[in-house]
C-alpha cells in the first residue's frame, strides 16, 4: 500500500541482501509497522473519518516532528557517515505551514494544542544526533519515503477528510522527478554508509523507536478525538483493499 506519514507501506520493494542497512530496517521494524499502520487514528483516516479538525492538529504535530528532523539533518549534513544522506528535495517544513496557514489560518501556531507526544518525538530525533549519529536515517526513512512514492494516494485520502484540494503541498515532491527512482538511489546511499553489525543494529533498533514514537503520537489524537478502538476483520480488509489499489 501506498505509505501515510504514518507507516512504512511503499518502503516495500524487491528483496534486497538480507545483510545491507535498508532490508535490514525494513526487516527489523515489519511487526511495528504492521502495528502502527492499525492504530484507531490512522484506519479512522484511511476511511475519511477523522475529520478537518482532527487533520490539521494532526498536520500541527507533524510541523513539530519535521522542524526537528531537519534541522537536525543539516546539523548533520558533513558528518562523515550519515551526511551523505542529507536531502533538501525532501524538507516538509515550508510545505507543511502554508498548508496549514490555507487549513486553518495564518495564527494556527496560537491555537495549535500541546503535544507531548510531538515534543517526546521532536526531542528524541535531536537527541539521537549526539547519541549515534547514524541512527538519525532510521527517522528520515520513516518520516519521508512512502510520502513521496504514495503522494497521488495521500492527496486523495487528504481530500476526502478535509473536503477540499487546496492545503496539500505536504503531499507533493516537485524536485524529485520519479518517486521509485528516488527510492532506489537514497536506498543505495544508506547502504554505503560504513558500519559495522553493531551500527546497523542501532539503527534498526532505532527505526523501531521511530516508530513507537509515531504511534504515540496518533494514539494521543485518537484519545482527543474519540479514535480509541477499530474492528479488526473490517481493518485488515481496508488495509487489504489499499494495497490492492496501490501497491
Amino acid at each position: 500500500m501506498a505509505d501515510h506519514p504514518e507507516h512504512g507501506g511503499a518502503h516495500r520493494a524487491p528483496r534486497a541482501d538480507p545483510s545491507a542497512l535498508s532490508q535490514m530496517l525494513l526487516d527489523g521494524t515489519s511487526v511495528i509497522h504492521r502495528l502502527a499502520e492499525r492504530r484507531p487514528f490512522m484506519v479512522a483516516f484511511f476511511k475519511g473519518e477523522i475529520g478537518r479538525d482532527a487533520y490539521i492538529e494532526w498536520l500541527a504535530r507533524q510541523a513539530t516532528v519535521y522542524a526537528a528532523l531537519e534541522e537536525t539533518s543539516d546539523a548533520l549534513r558533513d558528518d562523515p557517515v550519515v551526511g551523505r544522506m542529507h536531502s533538501p528535495e525532501l524538507t516538509r517544513s515550508a510545505a507543511i505551514e502554508r498548508d496549514l496557514a490555507v487549513l486553518a489560518g495564518p495564527d494556527w501556531r496560537d491555537r495549535a494544542k500541546p503535544s507531548a507526544a510531538a515534543d517526546a518525538y521532536a526531542e528524541r530525533i535531536r537527541g539521537v544526533a549526539s547519541e549515534f549519529p547514524p541512527a538519525f536515517v532510521a527517522h528520515q526513512w520513516l518520516r519521508y519515503l512512502g510520502n513521496v512514492l504514495g503522494q497521488e494516494l495521500l492527496r486523495k485520502l487528504t481530500a476526502k477528510v478535509i473536503g477540499t484540494e487546496d492545503g496539500m503541498d505536504f503531499y507533493r515532491f516537485p524536485e524529485i522527478a520519479d518517486g521509485r527512482t528516488f527510492l532506489r538511489a537514497y536506498h543505495e546511499r544508506m547502504n554505503s554508509m560504513p558500519l559495522d553489525d553493531d551500527g546497523k543494529r542501532l539503527v534498526v533498533e532505532e527505526g523501531d523507536r521511530a516508530f513507537k514514537l509515531n504511534i504515540a503520537l496518533t494514539d494521543e489524537l485518537g484519545a482527543e478525538f474519540g479514535f480509541t478502538s477499530a474492528d479488526q476483520a473490517e481493518t485488515e480488509a481496508l488495509i487489504e483493499k489499499l494495497e490492492a489499489e496501490h501497491p
